[in-house]
């Protein structure tokens, strides 16, 4: 796969090996879209010291991304389906499930707790839930018949790790860092699941501009993606 890359910049390289390795990398969407920046790791290689690390310097929500085969064949729905499924005994609902935000479609699903965690709220918690999301995402990807099963048996919700659930197609259908993150993990050939976590700034209390991102990944070498690369290289795998 890095072979094909010759013609596409080193960041996009850069950070496949770092996914590879367990570490991060940094992934700026557009500035005509959320304008931010997220902390992303492969979620097969998750430690309590990764969840450190995210809420410390990142900051912002820790999500766990899953590509949209494997989130249907755990039986996840989006949470606005969940929504509209209750809205009738909710009326109140209704509003809120049309005030969808400027950049589309929310890619939300529920949030779960592994059932050996405790408060389901610690690095410690947190870690083993995704990692155990993420060893159940390669059973799927394997086609192992009895994944629903096994989810709703070692998992409950709500919990303290939000899933994501990328859209059918990728980058095709949505490019938010939801899709983006999924197919540099796909490209690593890993597991299509990552852990994503925006940056805030502790001064503006906004999102981290992009230049301060650059420079805290320029600080702790790590790989910072624009959003522009990864669909540059989509579309040229697409146009063969």
């Amino acid at each position: 796969m890095l072979s094909k890359m010759n013609n596409h910049p080193s960041t996009l390289r850069d950070a496949i090996l770092n996914l590879r390795q367990g570490r991060f990398v940094l992934i700026h969407d557009f500035s005509s879209r959320e304008n931010e920046t997220d902390m992303v790791l492969a979620a097969q290689h998750i430690t309590p010291d990764h969840i450190r690390i995210m809420r410390k310097d990142a900051g912002g929500l820790i999500c766990v991304a899953i590509r949209y085969d494997i989130a249907n064949k755990l039986g996840l729905p989006y949470m606005l389906e969940v929504l509209e499924s209750v809205s009738k005994e909710y009326p109140n609902l209704y509003e809120l499930i049309n005030s969808q935000a400027s950049y589309g479609k929310s890619a939300f699903s529920i949030s779960v707790n592994h059932r050996d965690t405790f408060t389901g709220i610690t690095d410690i918690d947190r870690a083993l839930t995704i990692k155990e999301i993420a060893k159940l995402c390669d059973l799927a990807v394997k086609n192992f018949d009895d994944v629903q099963c096994r989810f709703a048996s070692n998992f409950r919700a709500p919990g303290h790790v939000q899933l994501l659930i990328a859209s059918d197609g990728l980058i095709s259908k949505r490019a938010g860092h939801t899709e983006l993150s999924v197919y540099l993990a796909q490209l690593a050939g890993l597991t299509p699941v990552t852990v994503i976590c925006e940056m805030l700034d502790d001064e503006t209390h906004k999102s981290l501009p992009s230049l301060s991102a650059k420079n805290y990944a320029k600080m702790h070498n790590i790989p910072f993606v624009e959003g522009h690369e990864i669909v540059s290289y989509y579309k040229d795998q697409m146009r063969g």
